[in-house]
C-alpha cells in the first residue's frame, strides 16, 4: 500500500512537469488569452441569438398586423400585441399560452410568444419570435425581425419546434 501512495504522490508532482515540457519550444502559459470582457460577452450572446434565428421560418413585416406600433418602452407589450391570443376562446381546455422575455444584450432582446393546444387538426403549436434593439438616441426599444416556428399534430409533421408548415 506504501508503495502504491508513493507511486500517486510522484505521479501527482511530475505530471505538472511533464506537460510544462513539450519541447516544442512554446514557451506559452496554459491559460494565456484574455478572460472574456463584458462586452466579448455580449457580442457573443448577441451572435447566437442571431444565429438561432436559423432555426424559424422568417416573417416578412409587411405580414403582421397593419397599424400595429412596432417600436415602444416594453418589448414585451409591443409582441403581445404584434401576436395577439386566437380569436376563438379555446373548447378542449389544453391551450396555454406563454409570453417569454429573454434579454440577450442591454440592446439586445428577444421576446417569444408560445401558444400550444390549438383547436387545429394539423398544427398543435405555434412559436412566434420577435427580436428587439434598443435605439441609445430615445430610448425605446424597435422590432428588428420577427420568426416562426410550429409543432405539428401527430402523423401531421414534426412533433418539435420546427420552422417547417405541418401537412
Amino acid at each position: 500500500m506504501n508503495k502504491f501512495i508513493k507511486y500517486i504522490v510522484i505521479l501527482a508532482f511530475s505530471t505538472p512537469i511533464l506537460v510544462g515540457c513539450s519541447g516544442d519550444g512554446d514557451t506559452s502559459t496554459v491559460n494565456s488569452s484574455p478572460e472574456p470582457t463584458a462586452s466579448d460577452l455580449s457580442t457573443a450572446d448577441a451572435a447566437k441569438a442571431i444565429k438561432e434565428r436559423e432555426n424559424y421560418d422568417s416573417v416578412d413585416f409587411n405580414k403582421l398586423p397593419q397599424g400595429v406600433s412596432l417600436t415602444g418602452k416594453d418589448p414585451k407589450e409591443i409582441a403581445v400585441v404584434v401576436f395577439p391570443p386566437p380569436k376563438e376562446e379555446p373548447q378542449e381546455g389544453n391551450f396555454q399560452r406563454d409570453v417569454a422575455v429573454k434579454p440577450v444584450t442591454p440592446n439586445l432582446t428577444t421576446v417569444i410568444v408560445t401558444e400550444t393546444g390549438l383547436l387545429d387538426d394539423s398544427v398543435n403549436g405555434i412559436r412566434d419570435r420577435a427580436d428587439f434593439e434598443l435605439s441609445e438616441a430615445d430610448k425605446l426599444w424597435k422590432m428588428v425581425w420577427v420568426g416562426k416556428q410550429y409543432k405539428c399534430q401527430s402523423g401531421r409533421g414534426s412533433q418539435d419546434w420546427s420552422k417547417q408548415l405541418c401537412s
